[in-house]
């Protein structure tokens, strides 16, 4: 379904300003039955081309491989696709492709399912305008279950791909979320391999590239949760650690990768995954760069219950988490990694957390094989993949140089465990680093605070509205 002003299909010249295309999709999802396996992709192409001289905006949405289960099971997988188009728009191109597939919902002994898992060719993004953005966006591998097994898994290459845009400002700014698992008395599983981005940047201005990353968040209560959302074996390797490349040569250059990785809470259950943030390899030509990864990862909290998390990546601030490789050039700018990794919680259960320094051989099973790809061990082990090094030791800031290479200053901000295991206790700690790790009391003291400062935000709100109502009552 095409909606707007304006040609969004032909390489002809437009009749109206403005080409708008809004392609919805339903395929292949299941309430309380079982969908046809092998349903595969959507349909459609997964090249866009859009050359409006004003503005182009790219927004692909796909919803897939959503499990979820109230007293039944479901189980769901799905390829996602960015259904493109070429537009050619005198003042702006639009297109919003949503694209909902392979999702099962299981109700009351009614389970469900919805198969869908095929490989996808990989997404492609040309942009030429004064204002590009490309922002897909990607909910896919999300289990939820109340007294039922889930299970969902996710092939994420119909997203992800190469974009090339040109203009005044150009943005990239990719928001994934997989691997989400919420289980109360049930199994739930999720897999989500990531797929790498290729991303070229020539603004005249500015470039911005921000991919948003939420993978491995699992709560389970009475429950067992087991996610994993490693590097696809089709990754490319920089400095050994697998990498998105990116190029830029704006005057203003900047890379802000966000993630939050293996966030895992358990309540009287078991709850465990492995991931690795994406690295950004960025080679930067502007006068001004800025290079700010910021990543939550390896965070695990249990309360009567097991709760393991593995959060793979580098522990040297010549590649931290988020982002470098070799290649990452640039002139004068900052650098701020903002890294937290290894935070354990535990109360009357066991909590760890462990952030392995990577060494993948980019070997692994293709995208939904269920296995580790880059050589991960599988996630609730609690040891290092590959056998890996210390995880933290990061340098202090004053000692540090910028990741991409600039003259800009460095503050990384790294609180990791020196055991790969993740399991030691803070007396344990030979690093001297008095950040290098936080103990168990951590985040139970962290999340107390914030309960009675929310609390108190609510009391003083309820007397401030107490004392106009009785102001009112004593004129009466």
């Amino acid at each position: 379904m095409f909606v707007g002003l304006g040609s969004a299909g032909a390489a002809t010249a437009p009749s109206l300003p403005v080409s708008i295309a809004l392609p919805v999709t339903a395929l292949g999802n299941a309430i309380g039955g079982t969908a046809l396996p092998g349903q595969g992709a959507a349909s459609g192409s997964n090249s866009t081309t859009q050359s409006s001289p004003v503005a182009n905006a790219n927004v692909p949405v796909n919803a897939c491989s959503i499990s979820a289960g109230v007293a039944a099971d479901a189980n769901s997988s799905c390829s996602t696709t960015s259904v493109g188009t070429n537009q050619f728009g005198a003042v702006g191109n639009v297109n919003v492709p949503i694209t909902a597939n392979d999702n099962a919902v299981g109700l009351l002994g009614q389970g469900a399912s919805a198969l869908g898992m095929s490989s996808s060719s990989g997404a492609s993004t040309t942009q030429s305008g004064l204002i590009n953005a490309s922002a897909p966006v990607t909910l896919c591998a999300i289990n939820a279950g109340v007294d039922g097994n889930t299970s969902s898994d996710c092939d994420t290459s119909g997203t992800n791909g190469t974009t090339t845009q040109s203009g005044l400002v150009d943005a990239a700014v990719p928001v994934t979320v997989c691997d989400v698992i919420v289980q109360v008395a049930g199994d739930g599983t999720a897999n989500c391999p990531t797929n790498p981005d290729t991303t070229s940047q020539s603004g005249q201005l500015a470039d911005l590239n921000a991919p948003v990353g939420v993978c491995g968040v699992i709560a389970v209560v009475d429950g067992t949760g087991t996610g994993q959302c490693m590097p696809a074996s089709n990754t490319p390797l920089v400095d050994g650690v697998p990498t998105n490349p990116l190029t830029q040569s704006a005057p203003v250059d900047g890379v802000l990768p966000v993630n939050a990785c293996s966030v895992v809470v358990a309540v009287d259950g078991t709850a465990s995954n492995s991931c690795e943030p994406s690295h950004v390899a960025s080679s930067q030509s502007g006068p001004a760069t800025v290079v700010a990864p910021a990543t939550v990862c390896s965070v695990a909290a249990a309360l009567d219950g097991t709760a393991t998390s593995v959060c793979n990546g580098s522990a040297n601030t010549s590649a931290p988490i988020g982002t470098g490789g070799t290649g990452a050039t640039g002139g004068t700018g900052g650098s701020v990694p903002v890294t937290l990794c290894g935070i354990e919680g535990a109360a009357s259960g066991t909590a760890a957390a462990s952030c392995p320094n990577v060494t993948t051989t980019g070997t692994g099973t293709t995208p939904g094989g269920g296995t580790s790809p880059g050589g991960g061990t599988s996630p609730g082990g609690g040891t290092s993949p590959g056998g890996g090094t210390s995880p933290g030791g990061g340098t202090s800031s004053s000692g540090s140089t910028s990741s991409d290479g600039g003259t800009g200053s460095s503050s990384p901000a790294t609180l990791a465990s020196t055991d790969p295991s993740g399991a030691v206790s803070p007396a344990a700690n030979s690093s001297g680093d008095p950040l290098a790790f936080t103990g168990a009391s951590l985040v139970f003291e962290l999340t107390m605070a914030l309960v009675a400062l929310a609390a108190g935000l609510v009391l003083t709100g309820a007397a401030r509205r107490r004392r106009p109502a009785r102001r009112s009552a004593s004129h009466r």
